[in-house]
């Protein structure tokens, strides 16, 4: 069983494979549940989206009931009814948005050969007639009809920039503007109160002010690092300060030799510590 994609989203770049993180997000799974969850991550991108009965999940990936504890959490069910990998969601995007651009600079590239001017609010069944343009269409001032083409054309080819995995492609300003980061696009995670937690629980509480902007400058990150639900990241924040400061190590400490807050939220340390909870559960 496969879904399928939409017709209009036209040919991706290839799917983005982080081995590394995916083998830290899921240590100590047994390698079969590894193998269905990246056949499930494979389904989604391909389509945008999961089926949320995991039966039908079962379907197209085999093992994922047998390990449903273990991947349910990286596959929530969305305000549509549909299952995603928020991750995967945004590898996606990413690449939709790459072939979009090059598409975007191939056919001002044609528009240029035939001595057209790109127009961005042209609608595109004139686009794609305008992309068609025979020579007949050019002006009979020979090659005074050509004049500005070569910019068009270098703004076409300037269009992309690749990295080696071909994951990172930004279109110039003059085709699409570059989207906001992940973190700029979203609201802040996490609740004053989460603060107030956190600040209780630290073994050392100074700078209280810059350790609140750390705190809520890390949430993001950790909910990134760890592939979490956002609303989860405060709670395994709470978790990762509580395992540090019960630490025999960390009680035995002088004050000034534990570190501020701040240095601690910086450095994230808290993913230490949420590791070492990971290795406990899973040994």
């Amino acid at each position: 069983m496969s879904l399928q994609p939409k017709r209009n989203e036209g040919v991706m770049a290839f799917m983005p494979f982080y081995f590394e993180r995916f083998c830290w997000t899921t240590r100590g799974w047994p390698t079969d549940a590894r193998w269905a969850y990246l056949i499930l991550l494979c389904e989604q991108y391909t389509t945008g989206h999961l089926p949320a009965d995991p039966k039908v999940l079962e379907r197209l990936s085999p093992g994922t009931m047998e390990h449903w504890a273990l991947i349910e959490p990286k596959i929530p069910v969305e305000q549509d009814g549909l299952r995603r990998n928020e991750r995967c969601t945004e590898h996606r995007e990413k690449s939709l948005g790459i072939a979009k651009a090059r598409r975007e600079a191939a056919r001002i590239a044609a528009l240029a050969k035939h001595g057209r001017t790109h127009n961005a609010s042209q609608p595109d069944a004139s686009r794609m007639r305008d992309g068609c343009a025979t020579d007949a269409s050019r002006t009979q001032s020979g090659s005074g009809s050509e004049t500005g083409s070569g910019s068009v054309i270098g703004s076409a080819e300037r269009s992309e920039t690749h990295t080696l995995n071909g994951s990172a492609v930004e279109p110039v300003s003059s085709i699409n503007d570059p989207k906001p980061s992940r973190a700029e696009a979203r609201p802040r995670i996490g609740t004053d109160a989460d603060f107030k937690a956190f600040w209780d629980i630290y073994p050392r509480r100074v700078g209280k002010g810059a350790a609140r902007a750390a705190f809520f400058k890390a949430l993001p990150l950790l909910a990134d690092e760890m592939e979490l639900i956002e609303e989860a990241a405060a709670r395994h924040m709470i978790q990762a300060v509580e395992a540090y400061a019960s630490k025999p190590e960390t009680r035995a400490l002088e004050q000034k030799f534990i570190p501020h807050p701040v240095t601690w939220l910086n450095q994230r340390r808290y993913i230490d510590e949420l590791e070492a909870i990971r290795k406990a559960i899973f040994r």
